[in-house]
Formats: structure tokens, sequence, C-alpha cells
């Protein structure tokens, strides 16, 4: 699974039946302010081994779930919802009750070709992952899915990253920041793991960003979001992904080739020599 958003969220709309239920919900997107983000949710309960557990409007859940984003809109297809509230035990809740945390993504893809930059004014590298994703709450396939991953290098612990991003699939797990009108998701990144064709998982952790630092980080980010979209909108993207190199091999001719043993010839071969295997035998029983 290669998008998946985890984050408390607030129910606007809910609507559905036996074999499914489908809404908006907010969440928060702010550290210290009261500034959300709406997404379009829906989840499928016809299923026995389900983890998605029925909520009511203006309740709080913990929502787990496969994120697309297209076109400025967010849409999450549920793997889990956990209540966090009700309106039958709880008073109604409102969206300035959710809990100041930043939404997490978890995003693996491969890198885009010469999309790493090092950001040397803000301290920050960076590189864009994408791929083509199948959106289930509305039934498109193939959207165009591109994330920038940001990270900051301390103590060289990113040091092979650029390198691998040549050969890797790369997971990214962080913050999810989307700016107003923003046209890319940017990964905030605390960790980063990449795999090779034929080699064992490499990952390194970074701390997050504390508190107060929100405004700083989001000038940093749109300083290198706006190198890719201009990048993106100048020249057509490629994309790394494993290759392989094929050698045709041509036939030997058919002179080299070993003739076919004629088995016709074979049987009046081994008669033959049955025959004259015989006759010395016959001749001295005649003798006798």
């Amino acid at each position: 699974m290669s998008s998946v958003f985890i984050a408390f969220c607030f129910i606007k709309t809910v609507s559905g039946n036996s074999k499914f239920l489908n809404g908006t919900a907010v969440y928060c997107v702010s550290d210290n302010e009261d500034e959300f983000r709406e997404l379009n949710y829906k989840g499928f309960t016809r299923n026995n081994e389900t983890l998605i557990v029925n909520f009511e409007r203006n309740s709080i859940v913990l929502m787990i779930g496969r994120y697309v984003y297209h076109q400025n809109a967010e849409y999450l297809s549920f793997i889990q919802t956990v209540p966090l509230s009700s309106p039958q035990t709880d008073s109604d809740c409102v969206p300035e009750d959710l809990p100041y945390i930043f939404p997490l993504l978890i995003y693996s893809a491969p890198a885009v070709t010469n999309s790493y930059k090092s950001n040397d004014a803000v301290e920050r590298q960076s590189f864009m992952l994408s791929k083509k994703l199948y959106n289930p709450v509305t039934g498109q396939k193939g959207i165009e899915s591109d994330v920038i991953v940001s990270y900051t290098n301390a103590n060289g612990r990113y040091d092979l990253l650029k390198e691998s991003l040549k050969k890797s699939v790369i997971s990214a797990i962080g913050r999810l920041k989307i700016n107003t009108n923003s046209k890319i998701p940017h990964i905030i990144s605390s960790e980063i793991d990449w795999s090779y064709a034929a080699s064992e998982l490499s990952s390194s952790i970074q701390p997050s960003p504390g508190k107060g630092k929100s405004k700083e980080l989001n000038n940093q980010l749109d300083i290198i979001e706006n190198q890719y979209i201009s990048q993106t909108s100048n020249k057509k993207r490629k994309f790394n992904l494993f290759s392989s190199s094929s050698k045709a091999f041509s036939s030997k001719p058919s002179s080299d080739k070993p003739s076919a043993t004629d088995l016709k010839d074979l049987a009046n071969q081994i008669r033959s020599k049955d025959s004259e295997l015989q006759k010395p035998s016959n001749e001295s029983s005649d003798k006798n």
C-alpha cells in the first residue's frame, strides 16, 4: 500500500447503508491554531473482518486509510476507524475540539529523475516521489500522484540517500503539509526508508520540529515547492524505475547441431549383430 493517511478528524457529514458509509470530515493542520482541511471519505463495512467502526456526525474519529490528493481535493478510503467521542454519550463536539496533532502520511514510490535538490538557504534537502493511484472514493483510476519529501541531513544520516534515489523505492514517513491552493502535497519527513533490488532495507530517523517553528518551516516549504512547480511545468518527468538489459543470442547454424538418430537403422544393426552371434551356436549343435 503506497499512500496511508493517519489523523484525528471531526465528522461534518455521514451517510450510507449496511454496506458502506461516506461523507466529509476535517482535520487539524496546525500545532497552535484552529486551522483545518476537509477531506472526503468512504468505507466499506459489509466485510465481517472489517476494522471500520460506525460513527456519527459531530464526533471525533481517528481515521486510517488510503489517501489520494487530486485537483486540490483530498480523499480517504478507510482501513480502520476508531471513534473517540459520540453525541449519544458526550455533548456535541466542534472542530476546535480536535487535538493539535499533525496528520501523518506514509508514502512509497520511485523517485522522479533529477528531482533531488539541496536547498542551502533553508538547510533542507528534498526530492519528489511519483506514481499512479486508484481512488476508491470516486472509482477513478490512474491518478497522477506527486509528493515532495523534504528532510534535514543532521549528522550526515542521509549521506547515502542521494545516490540511492536512482535505483530504489523510497518510503517516506512524516507530517503531511498542504499549502493553500497547493498543487503538490509535502511530507516533512521524520523517517525515510529505501530498498534496493537485492539488499536489505536502509532507514534513518530524525526528530520532528517543535512548536513555534511552524511559520518558519512553512516559508521553507514554499521555497522548495515553487522549485518543483516550475520544474514540472517546463519539462516532462522521467522516473527511476528498475531497468534490466537484455542481450540477443544468435542461434547456432544447423551444421553445428548433432544429427538425429535414425531408429530404424539402429534396429536393423542390432538384429544383424544378434544373427551373427547365433550362427556359431547353431553350427556346434549340428555337429553334435
